[in-house]
């Protein structure tokens, strides 16, 4: 994983804060520049890892499954970069799974949804990679991914809509296969 250089990304923020009239030497301004760089460097740094070796990590922590039955977990919370405008994306992820012959714990589920959530990112691929990575890790019957996501480029930008939330829900295997595993994921998530 390459270590991006924080001087480098900073320098380039005072020139485009200076460009829009901010006052460097004001006392609430001073050390924006740096901060910004490392706040950029930890939200994008899921872009820097290398896929095959987290999926490695992460398949030699697998269990041996127990049962079939359906896994969910919900309210994992993580912040990505609307890669259109660099603005946070606040995401609520719901991860669910259903075993065949390997499990994963669940501080490895909320692990994966951070790894694809901090990157350039829109929230529909998210979604998509968070899917195919467990269904590449842990070969389970079906995976259910669903995130709904505050995007701060609506909110404060262009329409300046506060209020919306965007959902996206991907289901691969016999969530997508069987109607009766999809409503009862659905079912259960409705009644919190």
């Amino acid at each position: 994983m390459r270590t991006p250089d924080v001087n480098k990304i900073a320098e380039h923020y005072a020139a485009i804060l200076q460009e829009i009239g901010a006052d460097l030497n004001a006392e609430g301004l001073r050390e924006t520049p740096m901060r910004a760089a490392k706040a950029i460097v930890e939200m994008t740094e899921g872009s820097r890892m290398e896929t095959d070796h987290l999926r490695k990590l992460f398949k030699a922590e697998c269990m041996k499954a127990v049962c079939h039955d359906m896994v969910i977990v919900e309210g994992i919370s993580e912040v990505g970069l609307c890669e259109h405008h660099l603005l946070p994306i606040l995401m609520s992820i719901t991860i669910a799974y259903v075993p065949d012959k390997m499990i994963l714990g669940l501080s490895k589920l909320s692990r994966i949804a951070g790894y694809f959530a901090r990157r350039w990112q829109n929230q529909e691929r998210t979604a998509h990679l968070i899917a195919e990575f467990i269904e590449q890790t842990v070969e389970p019957l079906g995976v259910a991914v669903l995130i709904e996501g505050k995007h701060l480029c609506a909110m404060g930008r262009g329409v300046r809509d506060t209020q919306s939330v965007m959902k996206v829900n991907v289901m691969h295997g016999v969530f997508q296969t069987r109607p009766d595993v999809r409503q009862e994921l659905l079912l259960r998530l409705s009644h919190k």
